[in-house]
């Protein structure tokens, strides 16, 4: 009866384990577009079989064409601090699933132990030595996959680390990228400033030497100095620009601010029109950060299926084989080997007390197995099974957001880009007409026809102009960068990680 009764309740316990059913296939809760607004999807021909294409190579720089750029990237890849601790957090999570792979390997353990005493009793005192070595081998019996859960999970978190750090590379080298053209734009804008100031000195001239002849009051002198000053104070914050973005490059770069970098003679690049973006559905494998949750999921997922396991019955199996080694020497009654009797003495009539000494020695060992059977703890296992599921659903909503982000990253890209390309060409004819407006102020003005004021008005204008015009031109450059980031893609071998000491 006892028997039945066991193996009814393992067969009650192993039904209530197969309740939970692993999730294989982690779909987003949230409709994924087949395309994005601003652009196409590319189709096959009907009679042409479309294979499966490998996401793009992550090295978006090298569209860029700056070979100076793709030399600061990998070496920012290479120095960088928070990328070398990202790959040290990479390190920690697989040394972490090494531990929680342990419990499925048997447990062997060396122990040892040493005793000398002595002990006094009615008849006597002895003396004794005991010296025990043992091998205790212990193996916990997965029967409900509980520890190999836990593993599976601890190995996911791993890899989602790994994909962190790739997200993590991407992110610095766009930020390594911004900085450099950054450095770049700045000194385009001194460029632009100090010719500014040159042409507010050339009018500064004109001015003067019209009010010397009587032709101007003082006011317009007093205006246009007025401007030249703000053209100086104006150059004063461009040139601290360019040290600034330099000094923000050598961060990024894993060294102290002070390096210069041949930036002299550099331009912004031609970023020619939008590259062809893949289907949307394509981003929840080409970004890391994606893949990464997606990760962190299927390790939770494993993680309830091991609540659910830990209240399961365990078996745990031992064996210890061992030597013993024990030396005892001290007083012992002498007894009949028959009646085993004291022997009395035939002096004294007391129990005869002889001197003796024995030795033993040799190998032993012991083998069992342990039942554990969890039956009552409150809540507390029901509990952890509630608290792991909703640590699931948490994760599941944030995959579906960081999909919703990297949609929306990518949308956004794309209009914004679109837009910074028309909004560029309304500055260059804006910059044009302000040029025509400007020359045709002086002449007036150089005639008699007209005084300084809309002169000083088309100045203003037109150095306004020019420098929106540099401003947009390095925010296309920008929206490009933000798009390839967006887009993901496969990360190189050749930054794989470095070797761990």
């Amino acid at each position: 009866m006892m028997r039945d009764a066991v193996v009814v309740f393992l067969v009650a316990a192993l039904a209530a384990g197969c309740n939970y059913r692993k999730t294989t296939d982690i779909e987003p809760n949230i409709p994924v577009p087949k395309t994005y607004s601003e652009g196409k999807e590319a189709t096959p021909p009907p009679e042409v079989k479309k294979e499966a294409e490998p996401v793009r190579d992550v090295r978006w720089w090298r569209q860029m064409g700056d070979t100076t750029l793709s030399a600061l990237i990998e070496e920012a890849l290479r120095r960088n601090q928070g990328i070398r601790a990202g790959w040290a957090r990479v390190r920690q999570a697989r040394y972490i699933a090494n531990q929680v792979r342990a419990a499925r390997m048997p447990q062997i353990g060396l122990q040892g132990a040493y005793d000398i005493g002595k002990e006094i009793q009615v008849f006597g005192e002895f003396e004794f030595q005991n010296a025990t070595g043992s091998l205790p081998i212990s193996y916990e019996v997965d029967l409900f996959a509980t520890r190999a859960r836990e593993h599976q999970g601890a190995k996911l978190d791993a890899e989602a680390a790994r994909l962190d750090q790739e997200s993590l590379a991407i992110t610095i080298s766009a930020e390594v990228a911004e900085a450099w053209f950054d450095s770049i734009n700045a000194r385009i804008e001194v460029a632009v400033v100090q010719e500014q100031l040159e042409t507010d000195l050339r009018f500064l001239e004109l001015v003067e030497l019209r009010y010397r002849e009587g032709l101007n009051s003082a006011v317009d002198v007093h205006q246009q100095r007025q401007r030249v000053a703000s053209q100086r104070a104006l150059l004063a914050l461009a040139d601290a620009q360019t040290d600034l973005t330099d000094q923000r490059l050598s961060v990024l770069l894993g060294e102290a601010p002070g390096r210069r970098f041949p930036v002299d003679g550099k331009v912004l690049p031609d970023i020619g029109p939008t590259p062809e973006i893949e289907a949307p559905a394509s981003l929840l494998e080409a970004r890391p950060d994606i893949k990464s949750v997606r990760k962190r999921v299927e390790a939770e997922d494993r993680r309830v299926a091991a609540a659910v396991g830990a209240r399961l019955p365990v078996i745990t199996l031992n064996f210890t084989p061992g030597y013993k080694w024990l030396q005892f020497e001290g007083d012992q009654v002498l007894r009949d080997p028959v009646t085993l009797l004291p022997v009395p003495d035939p002096d004294t009539g007391l129990p005869t007390v002889v001197r003796s000494s024995q030795t033993a020695n040799g190998v032993v060992w012991r083998a069992g197995a342990q039942l554990s059977v969890p039956l009552f703890d409150g809540i507390a296992g029901w509990s952890a099974i509630k608290a792991q599921r909703a640590v699931l659903d948490q994760l599941m909503e944030q995959y579906a957001e960081t999909i919703l982000t990297g949609l929306i990253e990518v949308e956004s890209t794309l209009v914004l880009e679109r837009q910074e390309r028309l909004r560029i060409q309304f500055l260059e004819d804006e910059f044009r007409l302000a040029n025509i407006t400007l020359e045709a102020t002086r002449d007036r003005y150089r005639a008699g026809l007209s005084d300084f004021l809309p002169v000083l008005t088309a100045l203003a204008t037109r150095q306004r102009s020019e420098l929106q015009l540099v401003a947009a031109r390095r925010q296309l450059v920008s929206y490009r960068i933000q798009l390839y980031r967006a887009l993901g893609g496969a990360w190189p071998e050749e930054f794989g990680e470095p070797e761990d000491d």
